[in-house]
């Protein structure tokens, strides 16, 4: 069974989203609206695809106003994070890949590992090539999203679960199911002693 956080779109649970306002912010004046009740059949109808098509207009508009401020401004990544969560909803996997790398890229130069953008940049990337069929490359970005919660947090804390879970995902599908039984247990273990 998938792990929500890796679930491709279509799926029914959208937790693993912020269930608010996806924003982009690089002039602070732009604010687009997509809630998971909306992001789960866009595209789909023909008022959606006009909808989709203005969407991605404000989007990559906002993108390139934030280009002009330099390729290591963190309201770039920002904008580049937006676009490319924007084209993974859409099912858009070698775009939103694209925008993902270069996102993490400037998030790596500018912020510490253990920054939660580029935690979060690592799980985005993590999603769009899981949802590819490119599990050589997911499992890397797991893995470093896992560590770095457990350093966060402690090997034994409710906050790693989910990335041991998708660890454990990841390894299960590549083959490595000694490896993932695991790692799977471990996150159960830890989950009932949270209870």
């Amino acid at each position: 069974m998938m792990h929500q956080s890796l679930s491709i779109p279509g799926s029914k649970d959208w937790s693993f989203q912020r269930k608010t306002v996806r924003r982009v912010r690089p002039d602070r004046r732009t604010s687009v609206r997509l809630t998971p009740d909306r992001r789960r059949g866009f595209g789909r109808r023909e008022e959606d695809r006009a909808e989709a098509a203005l969407l991605e207009e404000k989007l990559s508009a906002a993108l390139t106003k934030a280009e002009a401020l330099g390729s290591k401004d963190p309201r770039l990544a920002g904008a580049l994070h937006e676009l490319a969560a924007f084209y993974y909803q859409l099912g858009k996997y070698m775009e939103a890949a694209s925008l993902h790398e270069r996102c993490l890229a400037i998030r790596q130069q500018i912020l510490r590992p253990t920054h939660a953008d580029v935690i979060q940049s690592l799980h985005d990337l993590a999603r769009v090539y899981y949802a590819q069929g490119r599990y050589a490359a997911t499992e890397p970005l797991v893995k470093e999203v896992m560590l770095v919660r457990e350093r966060l947090h402690g090997p034994h804390d409710r906050n790693i679960v989910d990335a041991l879970e998708n660890y454990a995902q990841v390894l299960k599908i590549r083959g490595r199911q000694k490896k993932a039984s695991t790692i799977s247990a471990r996150a159960k273990s830890i989950k009932a002693e949270q209870r």
